[in-house]
């Protein structure tokens, strides 16, 4: 009980920081859950990073479905983008997934440090790419879309942290690079998940409770209460100080990565 009291947690923090300051609830979930499967050893320690970033993504299905739909009433979402990219989305996710097969859970957590402390800075410094100039092929943005979907299934990330300033940098437009990304991210979180699915299936020594890589209880309680949550983050986010959340979070994130170094080197 107080595993899936923990779980919950994992849940709440990820719908209140994704309602809040808009980014992905895997950079919350993925280093909480890290320190709760090393905690109670019911996984092998060569499995975790993969049950992690399985259910990670896994749960992202839900919240950036839902995020998906409220801002295609807001008609932020550039479709004709969407229908470009996902295809090659699915196809690099899938791809990643596979290939985390063959890279150490140590392999993982230096990439996963990487991103965490990628991130935090560009949190801390508000770091946002201006619009370019140039214009870009449907080539790029499917070349793009194969790459993002490749490293976000090795992190379990359903790529916001990445989309977002991506097009941003194309298109200009704030607001529709955060509701196109939405949708995007749905597709790489589903995918993410049957991959995760099929490459963990024929794994003999995962704990019972587990779909392929996907940790069931873990994903329930994260996605059921994440999905609640949200709508409260994104109240929050209009009456409280949003700049000193974004540098409180930042400093979370490189605690995080500290953590996860930590946990490498012993």
């Amino acid at each position: 009980m107080l595993e899936l009291g923990i779980y919950t947690l994992c849940g709440i923090l990820s719908g209140l920081f994704s309602g809040m300051l808009g980014i992905g609830g895997g950079l919350v979930v993925v280093p909480l859950l890290l320190i709760v499967f090393e905690s109670h050893g019911e996984i092998p320690p060569h499995h975790i990073m993969h049950i992690i970033v399985a259910t990670s993504l896994s749960a992202s299905i839900f919240t950036s479905f839902s995020s998906a739909i409220a801002q295609t009433k807001h008609k932020a979402v550039m479709w004709n983008l969407v229908k470009i990219m996902s295809p090659f989305i699915v196809i690099g996710t899938i791809v990643g997934a596979s290939l985390s097969t063959f890279f150490s859970a140590t392999f993982m957590r230096w990439i996963l440090i990487f991103f965490l402390v990628a991130v935090g800075i560009q949190i801390l410094f508000d770091l946002c790419p201006r619009k370019s100039k140039k214009e870009f092929t449907n080539f790029f943005y499917q070349l793009s879309a194969f790459i993002i979907g490749v490293f976000s299934s090795f992190v379990g990330l359903a790529g916001g942290s990445i989309f977002v300033p991506f097009l941003k940098y194309t298109l200009g437009d704030m607001h529709k690079a955060i509701g196109t990304s939405t949708a995007l991210a749905w597709s790489l979180a589903l995918s993410g998940g049957i991959g995760y699915i099929i490459a963990g299936y024929h794994i003999t020594d995962l704990p019972k409770n587990t779909l392929g890589y996907i940790h069931i209880p873990a994903l329930i309680c994260i996605a059921f209460a994440s999905m609640l949550v949200a709508p409260l983050g994104v109240k929050l986010s209009h009456k409280l100080p949003i700049q000193i959340l974004k540098k409180i979070f930042a400093v979370l994130l490189f605690a995080s990565a500290i953590r996860t170094f930590m946990g490498i080197i012993h």
